[in-house]
């Protein structure tokens, strides 16, 4: 399978930069304190040979004794009365259900000693499905936060009891509602039946009471167009499995659209080429989007230019099926022919096949519902009986409530799980309005935007403190336990409301009222419906809607919204990490690179190369930027490749005023530019926008290029065609070498080893999370990164590529000096790195005091009390894989990422070494695990299970794309790929021999019609 692709990860590696040509030789840049050093010497140096090896003997004398004396005394303390269920040593599991969003995954919680330390997807959850995202396995460290707020408060920041706050508040409440004043619930999207029971106990104590829905993002287009073609106003269930081809309009559905682990778990499935036969994705979109990246065949579009592409699909498709087309005034422009392409697949796939689109324009969302219906898809891979609960805000309920707020009709507000005052774009308004108010409380876990605006802050539970039920979808529920108790004196939402509904002390505790709510279900079902963190109804039958919606009325709309110019736009979005701003705290998401960009901890002016040349801006330039007389001071700029010309792009979820002290400050907000069209809030914004460039420059921490592999084979990918005709995949390079290691027999007992396959990796960074986590990897900032300091143990390598046809490099494989728009329209693919255990490890044979050596069982091993931080692995490592410790990174006020106080540390992993100053670090193939697994196997006196020993990564994985297990094992998952004809070894050429395989990256681009 040739391939003529040309592999770089960012613009400054393609084009070889000098200032990036210069920095790639220098691995360490930090240099050694010589003249300090010779500064110390009498003499002349050649005549004083004792005092130089005195002087570095005792260098590496005294690093060696600094790891053995400076360790502190720890006593361990033993239980008097030991808990029932607690056996130091040995974890616990719970089930439980993810709030870090609104997609409700099931989760299994890990306890060590009564306090929560890792948590992973639920097999019995059909959202999670064994899986969380990025966001989800972060969201442990949030209970852990000691920016919590610890008691209730009053006028601002006093603290009180509960006792007393109840009283006032109470008194206030009666009072309200004595007088007929409206009283408002706002609360993000919640699917809790419990949580409606109670605020129906609400509504019947103070009658004037409603509930109304806010959230930060908007799906309301979807709901408002289902509920003008079907009747109903609901999000489908969208069955990405059942797809042969899938077209996608913006929504990065594998990213961050409505519920990403469960569509990524669905959209992989149809991604095997093992048959022969793969799914068509096409992804029409404006930013280069985790979604697009993994597309089969991707197309740069305007998003202002959606509608009438999303028109000339409707009518491309009506013309094959014979009926009568949509009457448009415009052309669309067929972005090469893709859009008729793309509408020939989908007929020929009638039934089996999938539209969806990203836009909240209900107008837009309505012809998609049309396109589907052409396609017969209502029924297949469309929904609309069993579905999703996980988004039901509507735009004009909120902003009645901000008006009935600004006029002195609202007279009590309750917030619960959201920041409005914050993400809403026209926040002096409602920070006007809530002045209006004679009663406003806050829920919030600790201080934000919102809070700072009531009268009274009842702090809310954390997720992992709580009892709990959703239903993110028409039949399932999701419970949620306790696994820890409360760290503070604060007390659950649900609590709270029926305590000021007077209900008796007892049922107003959240346990007994969420089971006295089940208790028609019976006792067993209670029980094992805690036990497994879910109760499945049984799916009701899919039926076919009937279609009410005028499209012509649509499409009248659609087109009288277009631009009346091709005026720049710009984009605002969520990055797979922060996503809206509510975890802004957190430090394992800011630390995360975005998948895309590679940035971490900042959001910045995201623009094409072809834009950044028109307008005479650099990567790191920054700038000012206005729409409409609002405007954004000082962002940086980012030059992104596979983005749309005419397109400016923005992250949301960044410039928090209240936050804690990562999130506080960083990035800049733009909510405000969010404005409303079509009575639903748009993320797209066209018009006049002005750019002023000053005289600044802030450097991005983007690691995208910190561990440059030298243009060495790293990835191999084909067609569907190429590889239905040649399966096997050939590297060219390999030669017949000898090898200087005597060969160790790994045939008796275990041979661990890890398949990566591209084909499913999308690079959404959970695994990056979940090793940090389970590993105690340090988190060590901003600053620190951008000297590419960065402590992951594993990262995901994003590789841009273009096919080269002869013009875009020269014979020496350098780039030619071509169009900027070569840079609009590019592939992805993503491959997870980490240390890759190689049998003749090139880190062993180096390292002078034995630190770095090989285990029976294939494992490359650290012993970190030997380590004396040479280095010389590193710069011996061909992946580029090993992490050295600059600082001391916990229990250093410099490094404040939560890690330096006795509450944070609280997540530690106690199975995992806290390492220190000076030695090196990277992947064990999380060998506690592996330990922990044989250890259990031996106390049954049975074998392992092959699948039973899992990785953090490959556990986390919501694609599947990392199988981890026993070579020996002829007949475990890892054997078999080892011995599929798409794996390969990367650099197999060196002869390290890594006990590590990657699967070949196979697109279905090959023409079908």
């Amino acid at each position: 399978m040739e391939n003529k692709n040309k592999y770089w990860k960012g613009i400054e590696e393609a084009e070889q930069h000098p200032e990036f040509v210069k920095s790639k030789g220098n691995e360490f840049s930090d240099a050694l304190p010589i003249e300090e050093m010779l500064s110390t010497l009498d003499d002349d140096l050649s005549a004083n040979r004792r005092d130089f090896l005195k002087f570095f003997g005792f260098s590496v004398s005294a690093v060696a004794l600094a790891a053995c004396n400076k360790a502190s005394v720890k006593y361990a303390i033993p239980y008097i009365e030991k808990p029932q269920n607690v056996t130091p040593g040995n974890p616990n599991y719970y089930a439980s259900t993810c709030a870090s969003c609104n997609s409700g995954c099931g989760m299994i919680v890990k306890t060590r000693e009564g306090r929560p330390i890792k948590l992973d997807g639920s097999n019995e959850s059909p959202v999670s499905s064994g899986a969380l995202c990025a966001t989800g396995q972060a969201g442990i460290l949030t209970m852990y936060d000691i920016n919590r707020l610890a008691n209730p408060l009053e006028n601002g920041d006093e603290q009180t009891d509960w006792a007393k706050i109840d009283k006032k508040i109470i008194s206030k409440l009666t009072s309200i509602a004595a007088t007929f004043g409206a009283i408002r619930i706002v609360t993000s999207t919640n699917n809790s039946p419990s949580f409606a029971a109670a605020v129906n106990l609400f509504k019947q104590k103070y009658p004037t009471t409603e509930l109304v829905t806010y959230d930060a993002v908007s799906y309301s287009g979807i709901l408002i167009a289902n509920e003008k073609s079907f009747g109903k106003r609901v999000i489908p269930n969208y069955n990405f499995e059942k797809a042969e081809v899938i077209v996608s309009f913006g929504a990065d559905f594998l990213g961050t659209w409505i519920s990403p682990v469960e569509y990524t778990k669905k959209w992989v499935k149809n991604r095997d080429p093992k048959n022969g036969k793969m799914s068509r994705h096409y992804q029409f979109e404006s930013i280069l989007s985790l979604t697009g990246s993994n597309a089969d065949i991707r197309v740069p579009m305007k998003e202002s230019k959606e509608g009438i592409y999303v028109i000339s699909l409707y009518n491309e498709i009506a013309k094959l099926a014979g009926v009568a087309q949509l009457a448009v005034t415009q052309n669309a422009e067929l972005a090469g022919n893709q859009i008729k392409n793309s509408a020939k697949e989908l007929f020929n796939a009638k039934g089996k096949s999938l539209v969806v689109s990203k836009s909240n324009n209900p107008e837009i969302q309505t012809v998609i519902n049309g396109i589907n219906m052409l396609l017969g898809n209502y029924g297949t891979t469309v929904d609309l009986d069993n579905y999703s609960n996980q988004s039901k805000f509507i735009e004009a309920d909120f902003e009645k409530f901000v008006n009935d707020l600004s006029t002195g009709t609202v007279k009590g507000v309750v917030f619960v799980n959201c920041n409005p005052v914050y993400s809403y774009h026209n926040s002096a308004k409602l920070s006007e309005g809530l002045k209006n108010a004679e009663l406003v409380i806050s829920t919030s876990i600790s201080k934000d935007e919102t809070s700072k605006f009531a009268g009274y802050v009842c702090p809310d539970n954390h997720f992992l403190e709580s009892w709990g039920d959703a239903e993110p979808k028409n039949g399932l529920i999701s419970f949620t336990q306790p696994t820890i108790s409360p760290v503070f004196n604060t007390r659950q939402v649900i609590e709270s409301l029926l305590t000021w509904s007077a209900v008796m002390p007892e049922n107003a505790k959240a346990y007994n009222f969420i089971k006295s709510n089940w208790a028609s279900s019976g006792e067993d079902v209670w029980n094992k419906s805690i036990h497994d963190g879910v109760l499945l109804k049984p799916e009701l039958t899919v039926t076919i809607p009937s279609f009410a919606a005028n499209l012509s009325d649509s499409v009248s709309k659609i087109v009288s919204s277009l631009p009346k110019s091709d005026t720049p736009e710009l984009i605002i979005y969520q990055k797979v990490g922060v996503r809206d701003g509510s975890m802004a705290n957190n430090p394992w998401l800011h630390e995360l690179p975005d998948p895309v960009t590679k940035v971490c901890y900042d959001n910045y002016l995201s623009i094409s190369k072809s834009d950044a040349e028109k307008n005479g801006f650099e990567q790191n330039d920054v700038v000012n930027i206005s729409i409409n007389n609002i405007r954004i001071s000082e962002i940086p700029v980012l030059i992104q490749p596979g983005q749309a010309q005419g397109t400016y792009a923005i992250a949301m979820g960044y410039g928090r005023t209240e936050s804690g002290k990562v999130g506080k400050n960083l990035g800049k907000n733009v909510f405000p530019f969010v404005k409303t069209e079509n009575g639903s809030y748009t993320y797209n914004i066209s018009g006049p926008i002005s750019f002023e460039k000053t005289r600044k420059n802030y450097v991005l921490a983007q690691t995208q290029t910190h561990h440059t592999i030298e243009g060495r084979d790293f990835i191999r990918e084909a067609s569907i065609g190429q590889y239905k005709k040649n399966p096997a995949v050939k590297n060219e390079n390999k030669l017949n070498l000898i090898s200087l290691w005597e060969e160790h027999d790994y045939t008796k007992g275990h041979k661990w080893g890890m398949a990566i396959d591209l084909n499913k990796c999308t690079g959404c960074g959970s695994c990056v999370v979940s090793c940090h986590i389970e590993n105690n990897v340090p988190v060590v900032g901003r600053d620190e990164v951008i000297l590419r300091r960065e402590m992951h143990w594993m990262r995901i390598d994003r590789y841009y590529s273009f096919y080269d046809d002869g013009t875009i490099l020269t014979k020496e494989k350098k780039l030619n000096k071509v169009d900027a728009s070569v840079y609009d329209n590019i592939s992805v693919v993503n491959a997870p790195m980490m240390c890759q255990h190689c049998d003749h490890a090139p880190c062993e044979t180096v390292c002078p005091v034995l630190a770095t050596t090989h285990a029976s069982e294939g494992i490359n091993q650290m012993t970190y009390n030997r380590c004396i931080g040479t280095k010389y692995c590193a710069n011996n490592c061909p992946y580029k894989v090993r992490r050295f410790n600059w600082f001391k990174y916990n229990d250093n006020d410099k490094f404040d990422y939560h890690f330096n106080n006795d509450l944070g540390k609280m997540v530690i992993n106690p199975d995992v070494t806290v390492r220190h100053r000076g030695v090196m670090e990277k992947c064990s193939f999380c060998i506690q695990k592996i330990q922990a697994g044989k250890l259990t196997a031996k106390r049954e006196n049975r074998k392992l299970v092959d699948g039973e020993i899992q990785t953090a990564c490959s556990s986390s994985c919501p694609s599947g794309a990392i199988v981890f297990g026993d070579k020996n094992d002829p007949n475990s998952q890892i054997s078999k790929l080892f011995r599929d004809e798409r794996s390969y070894h990367m650099l197999d050429e060196v002869g390290i021999k890594p006990a590590m395989m990657y699967m070949t990256k196979i697109r279905n681009t090959d023409t079908t019609i």
